[in-house]
């Protein structure tokens, strides 16, 4: 597990060419903790060298307390990072609000939807009851719905209204056998 002849520690396949630190100084460098420091020992991603019982690691001398190189200029980034980030909120925020009236209009369709079906379930009533009762409500319909047709009075002349419809039962009456 020691140096190669290359210069580079067996482990981790890493040049030994920067400064060594103990693990306890390599957590303070880097920022992270020692439990981390060896965590990255173990798996390799850090360069690391034994001396008897001692474990050194490796750091390049350009490297900061976050692992990131000192070249790297985020400041460059940051305007156009700004930007593109406002970009996404403003492309979330109209997607919210598309959502949102897609939403309304649901809601507004299902509460006609639910309007009209007890309208018709009102009138389905009146029908199934039988003309006695579908009369009754004759005043009351609107011109879009008209109730039964009725002739004034029948050719026997007993004075009593016929309906010009024959009346029949309900489809689900008819199977059922009510």
């Amino acid at each position: 597990m020691g140096e190669d002849r290359t210069g580079r520690d067996q482990a981790s396949d890493r040049p030994t060419t920067g400064r060594r630190f103990t693990v306890s100084e390599a957590s303070g460098v880097l920022g992270i903790s020692v439990e981390a420091v060896r965590g990255r020992i173990k798996r390799g991603t850090i360069g690391h060298e034994r001396d008897g019982e001692r474990v050194y690691v490796i750091l390049d001398a350009d490297r900061t307390p976050t692992g990131r190189d000192q070249g790297d200029d985020q400041d460059t980034d940051r305007p156009e990072l700004v930007e593109l980030l406002r970009a996404q909120v403003e492309d979330l925020r109209n997607d919210r609000d598309a959502w949102r009236e897609q939403a309304r209009r649901s809601d507004y369709l299902l509460g006609s939807a639910m309007e009209s079906t007890r309208e018709l379930e009102g009138r389905l009533r009146e029908l199934e009851a039988g003309p006695e009762t579908a009369g009754s409500s004759e005043a009351t319909e609107s011109p879009e719905s008209p109730g039964p047709t009725r002739t004034p009075i029948d050719d026997a002349g007993d004075g009593q209204e016929t309906s010009a419809r024959p009346t029949r039962r309900s489809w689900w009456k008819r199977i059922i056998g009510e």
